[in-house]
């Protein structure tokens, strides 16, 4: 039996729609979640899950801010064995074929007093850790972090 998995899942705001109307997101999406790598990566021990937990966070909203202009990220429950190889994986990157409504948590989001637009138009055309490494991403996570909201706060966005 597969395990249940914490995954961090950048979305689009249509996206995020689709699961506060409890539908199905197609996929295949990007998704970060603590992954052996990705605890050497940040320099964790496995004892350091809220950490781990935070980095894939914090990825995948850094993601979702050079893809979408917009830190956007649902929070999902899903089985091991639905994560397929995909970009990322030092970073603890996976592919989802879809997500189910039923699966998420959470989501998280800025404040809208965020500099997002500026901090996206810095890290335009970066890879990801390069965009990790960028003054002004240094700056929104030291500042600025995502804010949770439960599932049922989807529909009021």
């Amino acid at each position: 039996m597969a395990q249940k998995v914490l995954v961090c899942v950048p979305v689009t705001t249509e996206q995020a729609r689709l699961v506060a109307n409890g539908q199905v997101v197609p996929g295949p999406l990007q998704v970060f979640t603590v992954t052996p790598m990705l605890l050497d990566t940040f320099g964790l021990q496995p004892n350091d899950h809220e950490e781990a937990e935070y980095a894939a966070l914090l990825l995948a909203g850094l993601w979702s801010l050079r893809e979408t202009g917009r830190r956007l990220v649902l929070t999902a429950m899903v089985d091991s064995a639905c994560l397929l190889a995909g970009p990322e994986e030092a970073n603890g990157g996976h592919r989802l074929a879809q997500l189910a409504a039923s699966a998420v948590e959470a989501w998280f989001t800025d404040e809208q007093d965020v500099p997002v637009d500026e901090v996206a138009t810095s890290i335009a055309g970066l890879d990801l850790d390069d965009a990790w490494d960028a003054p002004m991403v240094s700056t929104m996570h030291a500042q600025h972090d995502l804010l949770w909201h439960s599932v049922v706060e989807l529909r009021k966005d």
